[in-house]
């Protein structure tokens, strides 16, 4: 693992959620109560982009079939509609989740 330079403290603004990409790895950062947390951006069940979904305090809510995430460790809250799961046979699982940092006002995270 290695640290690497995502962005400036300042571009991120409390309770706002923003999506990286880190050499085509796709991040979601979260400001909860300033304090930074990041987990995977692509849901576990279909690969749905997390940034265009809805956010309810901590929990982001994947567009395509709503299965629910903790932004704070990437752990699945909710999991998607039984409709979904009986066409996909399968569940959303826990993403990743990734520590992270400020240095220098720059936002860095460990992958």
């Amino acid at each position: 693992m290695a640290w690497n330079k995502i962005g400036n403290s300042n571009e991120l603004k409390p309770d706002e959620v923003k999506e990286y990409d880190i050499d085509g790895k796709k991040i979601l950062v979260s400001n909860m109560d300033n304090q930074l947390y990041a987990i995977d951006a692509l849901c576990s069940h279909m690969g749905q982009d997390l940034g265009k979904g809805k956010r309810n305090n901590d929990i982001i809510i994947c567009p395509k079939h709503h299965a629910q995430f903790n932004v704070k460790n990437g752990k699945v809250e909710k999991n998607i509609n039984a409709i979904f799961k009986m066409i996909t046979r399968k569940d959303a699982s826990d993403l990743n989740s990734y520590e992270i940092k400020i240095e220098n006002n720059e936002i860095m995270i460990n992958l």
